[in-house]
């Protein structure tokens, strides 16, 4: 690190399925209380609320900020962060974030892009528009980004630094190829001459590679997805107790500077470890091999709004397969994916063929009940294949996407069906864009999956994170809504009991604080059996998400 990385230089932890926390937190401690880097990433996760509570960083671009386990959630270091940091800039995309890396290794000083343009994440930072010399039309492009270091974890590497990537691999390492300087952590790292007996994989050449680190477990607090035998290396997987408790502690500050000074400053890599203990990270090895299964929690509790509004969405998502307009589901992360996961499964039991997708590069995937995380091992190694974003979002989901329905949670939605996930009415960061924007703005079909609540359907957004060109509806636990000819929504079906459709008309009201209008052929559907939840409630049986 201290070969690699000097004050002013703009790093980036490369994200495969998982990333280098094992370089992150050396970064924290070389560069505590300097503020002298800049962070660029697709997403900012734990790895970046510690680096910022480090003190390390005086600059962020992202496409997403907050935690993901098990589910979007605010970090606040690094809601302050975004605000106070001059020159940060959070409103890129998963997709338009990877392409700017691929136009840094490519050599290309910018690349088109379908995304941002015509949303609030526009700005006049490495954004333009240009006249496209065959057509004549003004072209979104953005500038290319190649980061001073870049850091890579692998399951093997050589003493050369030829390295073995696992899929999903998100970003396709084009931070890694982009980058001035590359550092490789490994779980395992051998003689070149091991090496080539491994025979090929994907992979980065060693000349690429600047420094090589046997780093096991490097990547925890994730987990590291190996698919095949003869590297010497076992799979594991994703600490989520240790991810839940960083989750807990990002939301405050003063806890989180501690935290660090404690498990980051005062630890090396092996001393981490040791702390960690044996037993632990055997089960984490064991947890890949034999997922654990979480116990339901309060089986019997009535419907939340939220498992009410993901009923609604499976009903209309399977509707959309039925119809034949849908054969794939592309799960946004949040309630949005388990509406998806849940329609899948009914859609299977029907004969019905139909693939899930999730943004990092799982593609026909089947969920594996009990755990509600979207980007687990159980459901990246039950895919048929292994993308990246640029394939998921900027072809599948794409301009010239088929039959693609996308679900997607928001924190706002407005009356014209557009969302927002990227600031509050006062200014506040909440966590972005992910990939939401360049699937709202693609060939895909919309489904929004929210509970109807106050403050979060609104007359117009404070900030529009992505416009939706198709939206096919809004599932909320009181209604289904969708456009109407005027382009507003309006309400087209009511979830309730028959005679209760007055006093839910007036609670629709009374929540949004608006007056929707009321499709003229307004239908009756009947509230969620116990049954049907339980279909939700077999992936998530703790109600992380579910509520």
């Amino acid at each position: 690190m201290r070969r690699t990385v000097s004050k002013g230089d703009t790093i980036l932890f490369s994200f495969t399925h998982n990333r280098s926390h094992a370089a992150a937190y050396e970064v924290a401690r070389q560069f505590r209380d300097t503020h002298a880097l800049t962070l660029v990433a697709t997403g900012l996760l734990e790895y970046g609320s510690i680096l910022v509570s480090a003190g390390a960083i005086n600059r962020l671009e992202s496409s997403f900020a907050g935690g993901t386990y098990p589910a979007p959630s605010p970090a606040r270091g690094l809601q302050i962060a975004l605000y106070q940091l001059e020159g940060s800039d959070p409103d890129w995309t998963n997709l338009t974030m990877t392409l700017r890396l691929m136009a840094g290794a490519m050599g290309w000083p910018f690349i088109p892009t379908n995304s941002l343009a015509g949303s609030s994440l526009w700005n006049d930072h490495a954004r333009a528009l240009v006249k496209d010399p065959f057509s004549g039309r003004e072209t979104p492009v953005i500038a290319a980004l190649s980061p001073d270091v870049a850091f890579l974890h692998v399951p093997v590497a050589d003493t050369l630094g030829n390295a073995i990537l696992h899929a999903p691999d998100a970003e396709e390492s084009w931070g890694a190829k982009a980058a001035r300087r590359l550092v490789v952590t490994a779980e395992r790292v051998i003689s070149p001459e091991e090496f080539r007996t491994i025979g090929p994989r994907r992979g980065i050449p060693g000349s690429m590679v600047n420094y090589v680190v046997e780093a096991p477990f490097g990547a925890h607090p994730q987990g590291q997805f190996v698919w095949s035998s003869g590297e010497g290396v076992a799979s594991y997987a994703e600490d989520y107790a240790f991810r839940q408790e960083l989750r807990r502690l990002v939301r405050d500050t003063k806890a989180l500077r501690k935290w660090v000074e404690d498990w980051v400053f005062d630890t090396t890599h092996e001393s981490y470890l040791a702390r960690l203990g044996d037993a632990r990270l055997e089960g984490l090895r064991q947890a890949a091999i034999t997922p654990p299964v979480e116990p339901p929690r309060d089986p019997d509790a009535p419907a939340s709004p939220e498992e009410i509004a993901a009923y609604l969405a499976m009903v209309i998502a399977e509707e959309e397969v039925v119809a034949g307009r849908a054969t794939s589901l592309f799960a946004g992360i949040g309630l949005a994916h388990l509406a998806a996961w849940a329609a899948e499964e009914r859609c299977t039991k029907a004969g019905l063929a139909v693939d899930l997708i999730a943004e990092t590069g799982m593609i026909g995937f089947r969920p594996m009940p009990g755990d509600p995380y979207l980007f687990n091992r159980p459901n990246a190694a039950s895919s048929r294949f292994h993308a990246s974003f640029i394939e998921t979002l900027g072809v599948l989901a794409g301009p010239a996407a088929k039959g693609c329905l996308a679900l997607l949670a928001a924190a706002q939605i407005d009356l014209s069906g557009n969302i927002n996930s990227s600031r509050a009415a006062d200014g506040k960061f909440i966590v972005g864009s992910g990939g939401a924007n360049d699937l709202t703005v693609g060939g895909s079909s919309v489904l929004v999956v929210m509970p109807l609540k106050p403050g979060r359907f609104v007359e117009a957004l404070p900030f529009v994170t992505s416009p939706i060109r198709d939206l096919a509806a809004v599932a909320t636990d009181l209604a289904r809504l969708e456009r109407g000819p005027d382009g507003r929504l309006q309400i087209t079906a009511l979830v309730c009991a028959a005679g209760e459709e007055a006093a839910t008309l007036a609670e629709i009201q009374s929540r949004c604080g608006l007056d929707l209008v009321v499709a003229p052929d307004l239908r009756r559907i009947d509230p969620p059996t116990a049954a049907h939840i339980n279909e939700l409630r077999r992936f998530d049986p703790r109600r992380a998400i579910l509520g």
